[in-house]
């Protein structure tokens, strides 16, 4: 969905590649990556050609998979940011598939594309990582990342030009069982699914004269109408429907993603070609979202419908939502990069509230307002809210401080407050504080939080080894009752 700020194994054979339990699961080691522009390496045996049944993606043999990877940034924009540490593409392919990363399917993005020579296009930024992608026993979705107007009026992509493509790319790549086609990442008006199918249609029909690879089908509103496809499907056979997600959409509960696309998903097949989160301060008005608050359930509710598969928005570290900095540390804690890598490998769900570094390191505070609200709650898993630190009433400056005990390499601080989270009542939250840390040369301020909204803030921690965190709160909410309400400190 997003572009450039501020707007993913192995070399295996088919009978190396296993299911278990409906997901895709690993293969064996792979050769070393080669550098951009070089020829690919030999590609290995192809996996099983993939089909639609149901509301299911199967295999050759009818046995059901889940598709779960992850997004990388369009190969053509790979120099765009000037200040962050780029890498080759097959080099982000190969980490897509490992250090615990273990991406099935990569979603390759195509941009700008539309009225360029399509043969040199297709030899520079399609084919090598296609190519390379395969021989790492991946799947590959090849994305026509278009955000755009659809149709004949002024600024839309007219068909001709979506057809085009596809009728270039469809024939080269139709008959390698690896290759998922999506036609369109975003249509994004008219908004209407009679006028998108109108537009698509010919598209498909055309498809399907040279190739039945399934075809990954978007919908107007940024991909977010695929319900239209229950009463009136593409047709063509072997089409699955994608839907976008961004916590600007609401939580991610059954109760308002069933409607959006969980209960099509019971009928027809549905792949999230795109979610993600970002904590970052202010909040971005799309992606503004947490792991607690928004990620951990989205998995939750993924992990209980495994017929739905995912892609994951951006495995990069530049394009937003970031899975790591710009010198490519992956980012944890309520960011998203550390969780989705956990997810692609099957460990708990877990929120990073409730495993962090400080996590039982001993807490004092300036006051606390009874027992049950001992500094010791800070620190102990628990976003509830019988596990937070409150300080008295009276107590202009609460402050809390957290002794590790020892220097610790700390990357994130993140600092949870308010009341009944997470859908924290908002006059509750901490408004004015800093967050500092204790290094060998003394404190040093890690960040000043001014007219806070969040319920969690993420800061960065000091480069140097830490062993003590303090919080200086000057305004501790917007509440009646002014005290401090931190449900906790996490250090990751």
């Amino acid at each position: 969905m997003f572009g450039r700020s501020p707007r993913t194994a192995l070399l295996a054979t088919a009978a190396a590649l296993a299911l278990a339990g409906g997901l895709l699961t690993g293969a064996a080691a792979a050769p070393a990556p080669q550098a951009d522009g070089e020829a690919a390496a030999a590609p290995a045996a192809a996996l099983p050609a993939l089909h639609t049944q149901g509301n299911r993606i199967v295999n050759a043999a009818g046995t059901p998979v889940t598709l779960r990877g992850l997004s990388i940034l369009a190969p053509e924009q790979n120099d765009v940011c000037t200040d962050c540490n780029s890498k080759p593409i097959n080099e982000l392919i190969d980490m897509t598939i490992s250090d615990g990363w273990e991406s099935k399917v990569l979603r390759l993005l195509v941009t700008e594309v539309l009225g360029k020579d399509l043969a040199a296009y297709d030899a520079q930024y399609i084919r090598p990582y296609v190519d390379y992608a395969v021989s790492k026993g991946l799947y590959v979705i090849i994305d026509l990342h278009l955000v755009r107007n659809y149709g004949d009026t002024a600024g839309a992509v007219p068909q001709s030009q979506v057809k085009q493509f596809w009728d270039y790319i469809a024939p080269r790549y139709g008959n390698n069982p690896n290759v998922l086609f999506e036609v369109f990442n975003e249509p994004i008006n008219p908004d209407s699914w009679a006028t998108w199918k109108t537009y698509i249609q010919p598209v498909v029909d055309s498809i399907r004269t040279v190739s039945d690879n399934v075809i990954l089908m978007g919908s107007p509103a940024w991909s977010t109408r695929l319900n239209g496809a229950r009463t009136n499907p593409i047709t063509g056979g072997n089409i699955a429907y994608v839907y976008h997600l961004y916590p600007n959409q609401g939580p991610a509960s059954a109760a308002n993603l069933d409607p959006k696309f969980g209960n099509a998903a019971a009928e027809i097949p549905v792949v999230l070609t795109e979610f993600g989160w970002d904590p970052v301060q202010p909040p971005h008005p799309v992606t503004g979202g947490t792991t607690s608050g928004w990620g951990l359930p989205l998995r939750q509710y993924l992990d209980a419908r495994p017929h739905i598969g995912w892609t994951a928005w951006i495995f990069d570290n530049f394009w937003a939502p970031v899975m790591f900095d710009k010198n490519w540390n992956l980012l944890g804690g309520e960011h998203q990069g550390a969780f989705v890598r956990d997810w692609l490998a099957g460990a708990p769900a877990t929120s990073p509230c409730n495993t962090h570094l400080a996590r039982g390191a001993t807490a004092t505070a300036s006051s606390t307002l009874n027992a049950n609200a001992a500094a010791a709650r800070a620190v102990d898993g628990s976003c509830t809210d019988d596990g937070r630190w409150m300080s008295a009433e009276g107590d202009a400056t609460p402050t809390l401080t957290i002794n590790l005990g020892q220097y610790r390499s700390v990357d994130q601080i993140d600092v949870y407050s308010g009341y009944r989270w997470p859908a924290t009542v908002a006059d509750t939250i901490l408004v004015d504080f800093r967050v500092e840390a204790h290094t060998s040369a003394g404190w040093v301020t890690a960040a000043t939080i001014a007219d806070n909204t969040k319920a969690v803030v993420s800061v960065a921690a000091p480069a140097a080894s830490i062993d003590q965190v303090r919080l200086v709160i000057t305004d501790p909410s917007n509440n009646a009752v002014d005290i401090a309400r931190v449900y906790e400190v996490a250090l990751h």
